[in-house]
């Protein structure tokens, strides 16, 4: 079982991922966390193999923010890959920001808002 970490500010959005992760993935354990500073607990508690953030320029939801749970995540003592979620359409200099953050080795992978959910499990899967 492979166990998910879902960190997203729309409730209607993180609630479609987590259908359309559901039925491409049967083995996928998906949770979703109430809130970004609860995120790191519930990562803990769950044991969790990845953690998918959403990226705005909003507060917690930042990039900025998000880097910093990262490395949290990262001292946890076991492997747990962190890929960020970020709309290129919305935001374009924050989508760069994003990709940059993936070559700079910040975080494992990032993937765009617009893709369909199924490429987003796939995505998820390989990591």
């Amino acid at each position: 079982m492979r166990r998910i970490v879902l960190d997203m500010k729309g409730g209607l959005l993180a609630e479609a991922v987590v259908q359309s992760l559901s039925g491409c993935f049967p083995d996928f354990l998906i949770y979703r966390s109430p809130k970004p500073k609860e995120t790191l607990a519930l990562c803990r508690a769950c044991r969790a193999n990845v953690l998918v953030m959403e990226v705005i320029r909003q507060s917690v939801w930042m990039l900025s923010e998000r880097l910093k749970l990262c490395q949290a995540v990262k001292q946890l003592g076991w492997v747990c890959k962190v890929l960020l979620l970020v709309d290129e359409d919305a935001d374009e200099l924050l989508a760069a920001e994003v990709r940059q953050a993936v070559k700079d080795q910040l975080v494992d992978n990032f993937i765009y808002a617009s893709v369909s959910p199924t490429y987003l499990a796939g995505v998820i899967d390989t990591l």
